[in-house]
């Protein structure tokens, strides 16, 4: 979840079998890093089929970030993963000065629900989100949201 692709993720993973990486991101046509995050991206060798890229299109908001959740969550169920990683960049925010996406503050909170409904374990790194008066309140939201459903 952020407004940048994880590009880092995807090239240590992208030949292993052993670990599924997904990325909700904005279309890497009009952002950083270009020339990674595409949907045809889905890794190779063994890894082939372990990488899901879901590029969204400049300022998508609440409901298409859970539109595409929706997508990463069948493949996520496929794959049975013992646990799960979240890199959750708060740059995806309507107020980043970045301007990519379009998530607003309760809409982090729905996000953090829905992943929370995975039941799985679950580690989340806080990683994008840069200066902005809302970021406390969107991780706030967020990790209401995950903490609520987890209950």
């Amino acid at each position: 979840v952020d407004l940048h692709h994880g590009n880092g993720t995807q090239g240590i993973f992208y030949a292993r079998p052993d670990v599924l990486t997904v990325s909700l991101h904005a279309d890497p046509v009009r952002f950083y890093p270009f020339f990674w995050g595409y949907a045809d991206e889905r890794g190779e060798g063994a890894g082939l089929g372990y990488n899901l890229n879901l590029p969204l299109p400049r300022k998508s908001g609440d409901a298409a970030f859970l539109e595409a959740l929706v997508t990463a969550f069948r493949r996520i169920r496929a794959f049975a993963p013992e646990a799960l990683v979240v890199a959750l960049g708060l740059d995806a925010f309507e107020g980043d000065p970045f301007g990519g996406l379009s998530v607003t503050t309760p809409g982090f909170s729905r996000i953090g629900e829905a992943i929370a409904g995975l039941g799985l374990p679950t580690v989340i790194v806080q990683e994008g989100g840069y200066l902005c008066d809302a970021l406390s309140d969107n991780l706030t939201a967020f990790l209401t949201g995950f903490g609520g459903k987890q209950r």
